[in-house]
């Protein structure tokens, strides 16, 4: 070869190289952006499914009486590292000793992800307390604002109102009448005749009212009837009802005295939709309910089976067998939806996370 000629060929590399490390720069320009793309749609599937997961499992080991926890994903921090190469192959010489040998040009641009996630235990004496403590009448309203039936929520809210008694799942059973007030309760709140609203109080104080309206013509009859299951002594002349909603125990003929359920106590209700093995039942296990609900009041149903679901929204392995949601099943779909947004409101506390230890797992 020439001199002049292995002149070219390494200016002609050089240029190359150059070409192909620019070429690299600028894909790494596009890298961020499209890491964003895939990177958040993947953590947060991931993390909405564990969610999922870890619920139906608190679900499951409270009906089996086993303890249980619950940790909460703090953060998620990803760092990416990227890296660029390029070679060049020069023969010098004769060319027949290296025709055939020789790659002229390689390159290649990669990038390197990895995220460190912190959790936070749900845990400690202010995790406890909201677990055992009543659910407020303001966390309700909260909770049943957009329900599509708020005659379930208020159900599985109140565990006695003005004197009428919903165990649910206890040995008591419920007042023959609290269910025709639910029935009506929820009728007028879908038709738009009775609604739950806030009046300002003093301080920070919530007052929340039952305000009934627009009944005079079609709707007298059940407001009437309404009032009368839960003892309140009002006239019906057409104008609008309102009602003050109580934390309170016992009948009242001018306000609504409500006992409400501790986030435990909802717990225990949605578990009682679980599917027992008959094998668990058998080998005492899990024990029975003392009173099995109804299957119109169930408010979840969660299956098992020992082989894997084919077409599950959840699952979870426990004791061997696989209990889920099935995909099919869209009113404890809504439910399940339901209880997640219910722990996130009582039991996820920003507060009690703020003083609970950090767990940070670096992933590779």
């Amino acid at each position: 070869m020439a001199f002049h000629e292995f002149i070219v060929s390494v200016v002609h590399a050089r240029s190359a190289l150059l070409a192909v490390i620019a070429l690299g720069l600028c894909g790494c320009a596009t890298v961020g952006p499209q890491s964003i793309t895939a990177g958040r749609g993947g953590y947060t599937e991931v993390i909405n499914r564990t969610e999922d997961e870890q619920i139906l499992n608190v679900l499951v080991r409270q009906r089996y009486d086993e303890t249980f926890g619950m940790i909460s994903v703090a953060s998620v921090t990803a760092n990416l590292q990227f890296s660029a190469r390029a070679d060049a192959n020069i023969g010098i010489g004769d060319s027949d000793n290296y025709a055939g040998n020789l790659v002229p040009l390689s390159a290649g641009v990669g990038y390197e992800e990895n995220p460190t996630i912190s959790y936070v235990p749900l845990s400690g004496e202010d995790f406890t307390r909201r677990m055992l403590s009543r659910v407020t009448a303001r966390e309700w309203v909260l909770l049943g604002q957009n329900a599509r039936h708020p005659g379930h929520v208020f159900a599985l809210a109140a565990q006695r109102v003005n004197g009428l008694h919903n165990p649910l799942i206890e040995e008591m059973p419920p007042s023959p009448a609290f269910a025709d007030f639910i029935k009506l309760y929820d009728r007028l709140r879908r038709v738009g005749v009775l609604d739950i609203v806030q009046v300002s109080g003093t301080g920070n104080e919530d007052n929340y009212f039952l305000d009934i309206h627009d009944y005079q013509d079609a709707h007298g009859a059940s407001v009437r009837k309404l009032l009368d299951l839960i003892g309140i002594k009002v006239k019906l002349d057409g104008s609008a009802i309102l009602l003050p909603i109580r934390e309170a125990v016992g009948s009242s003929v001018s306000a609504i005295h409500v006992q409400t359920r501790s986030a435990y106590d909802v717990l225990r209700v949605f578990g009682a939709g679980i599917e027992i093995p008959p094998a668990h039942l058998e080998a005492g296990i899990v024990e029975p309910l003392t009173r099995a609900l109804p299957e119109d009041r169930r408010i979840i149903t969660i299956r098992s089976s020992e082989k894997r679901p084919d077409n599950a929204t959840v699952q979870i392995r426990f004791r061997d067998w696989w209990f889920y949601i099935d995909a099919t099943d869209t009113p404890s779909k809504r439910a399940f939806a339901f209880l997640r947004t219910f722990i996130g409101m009582r039991l996820a506390d920003p507060g009690a996370a703020q003083n609970a230890p950090v767990i940070t797992v670096p992933v590779k």
